[in-house]
């Protein structure tokens, strides 16, 4: 009787050391999908982070551009106004009066 029970007992054990086998195996396969898919996924962030930097260094290439050209407009464009303003004053003097009469 009591090595019936000793096998038994045993047979419990060995029964619940395979299940527990089983479990740790499905564990350890899901464990290593899920490290497969973050490394992919890090690498995909990787690429998208490196392709967001190159697009900042562009865009400010391309701002610093924009600024230059705007400031030579705006140059420009006071010059522009200066001229216009002398054309006027000189148009608008007794001289020029007196030499349109003519």
């Amino acid at each position: 009787k009591n090595f019936e029970e000793l096998s038994a007992a045993k047979q419990k054990e060995i029964e619940a050391g395979g299940a527990a086998i089983e479990a740790k195996t499905e564990r350890k396969g899901k464990v290593g999908l899920l490290i497969v898919e973050l490394k992919e996924t890090l690498d995909d962030t990787s690429k998208a982070m490196a392709d967001d930097k190159n697009f900042l260094e562009d865009l400010d290439k391309n701002c610093a551009t924009k600024q230059a050209e705007w400031e030579e407009r705006s140059k420009m464009r006071a010059e522009e106004l200066l001229a216009l303003a002398e054309t006027i004053k000189l148009l608008n003097d007794d001289d020029a009066l007196e030499l349109f009469k003519k």
